[in-house]
């Protein structure tokens, strides 16, 4: 049976709450395990609604699930009868608000945060509106201006970031909490993104490796599932500007007061980005 918009309505003040008063809450598909991706994307889109309604506006899209290594990572923390499943959880995608940009010389404060884990990722940045049922990588790449390494935090509003099934990661904005981008900008087209390499550096010792094939084969793929999702929330769409990070390379980091993490991506750049309290 369908759930009301009263029940999504009452599940995004929850996850508010979480955010906005820093505390983690039960996962959703324990009371409600009916819960559909539609309703879902519809609960996300109230999300935003209300975030907006508070001042804040979205600057951007986030996917989730886009690599191997991280679909392994989210299985082990997804929720059905019976307990945890290793079954692959599929692509979500969250909006990025403008209070989640950080600086290029800001900290990351855990201050506000309840269990934050960091993620290398590509970011895109929009040169030209996109939209459309049946887009494709190769016009994510015409449409962008800009590509850049970048770190994104996540932090699941649920406890112990067991997020219940991936539709209630979705109604949480797919864990989305903070995002940095290196200073450098290439254009998308002037590198090969598949084989862009990628270190990870936690403390100064290496901790990962991958590349941009490690993202559904190439970033802008991933990007291009984005723009088809957001074509099936009534004909929605990037717009010129927007900020989309593509997913994460790696396994997410969790992270401590005092650690220093750096993501070389050879050619493309680096970020890096301290943790203080």
């Amino acid at each position: 049976m369908a759930l009301s918009k009263k029940i999504i309505a009452q599940l995004v003040e929850l996850s508010l709450d979480g955010e906005y008063h820093h505390h983690s809450i039960d996962q959703f598909c324990k009371t409600y395990p009916e819960l559909t991706e539609a309703e879902a994307y519809e609960g996300q889109a109230l999300r935003v609604q209300r975030m907006e309604e508070m001042g804040h506006r979205v600057v951007g899209y986030k996917l989730g699930g886009t690599s191997l290594a991280k679909q392994k990572q989210m299985a082990s923390t997804i929720y059905e009868k019976g307990g945890l499943t290793v079954k692959p959880t599929g692509i979500t995608y969250g909006r990025l608000m403008d209070y989640m940009l950080l600086a290029p010389d800001e900290d990351l404060s855990l201050s506000q945060l309840l269990h934050p884990k960091v993620e290398p990722e590509m970011a895109f940045i929009m040169g030209q509106d996109l939209s459309g049922p049946y887009v494709t990588a190769p016009d994510v790449m015409n449409a962008a201006e800009w590509v850049a390494p970048a770190f994104e935090i996540i932090d699941s509003r649920f406890h112990n970031f067991k997020i219940g099934s991936r539709y209630d990661a979705v109604v949480d904005n797919t864990s989305s909490a903070r995002f940095k981008l290196g200073e450098g900008r290439k254009c998308p087209r002037e590198l090969n993104l598949a084989n862009v390499g990628m270190c990870l550096q936690v403390n100064g010792k290496n901790t990962g490796f991958g590349a941009g094939a490690s993202v559904m084969g190439h970033p802008a793929r991933a990007v291009a599932e984005l723009v088809r999702g957001l074509w099936k929330e009534g004909g929605k769409g990037l717009k010129k500007g927007d900020i989309i990070l593509s997913g994460a390379i790696t396994p997410s980091t969790p992270v401590q007061v005092g650690d220093a993490l750096r993501a070389d991506f050879g050619g493309l750049g680096y970020v890096e980005i301290q943790i203080k309290e």
